[in-house]
């Protein structure tokens, strides 16, 4: 019985620990502009391409949308701001 809970607990914490790791995170605070692609939002500092994120909200995010970020510090499921309306961060990658 001892081994079932054992080996169950080393399972829950292997299925749990690699999303903790492998979750995107990163300071936006830096940018000074934005382009997008689609739903993909790249964030520069000066010309060099610092931050790819997709977007998932009810606007559609437009090379004139208004970008506002909630917190510099963010990651995968966050929230950011386009157009006053709040969207969700996804598959945030620093390049």
């Amino acid at each position: 019985m001892k081994k079932n809970i054992l080996m169950g607990l080393c399972l829950g914490i292997l299925l749990v620990v690699p999303n903790v790791v492998l979750a995107g995170c990163t300071d936006l605070g830096g940018f000074t502009s934005f382009s997008v692609t689609g739903n993909t939002v790249t964030l520069y500092s000066g010309t060099r391409p610092f931050v790819k994120f997709d977007v998932r909200c009810d606007v559609q995010v437009q090379p004139k949308s208004r970008l506002q970020l909630i917190k510099s510090y963010v990651c995968d499921g966050d929230e950011v701001l386009v157009d006053g309306v709040k969207c969700t961060i996804l598959n945030l990658t620093s390049l």
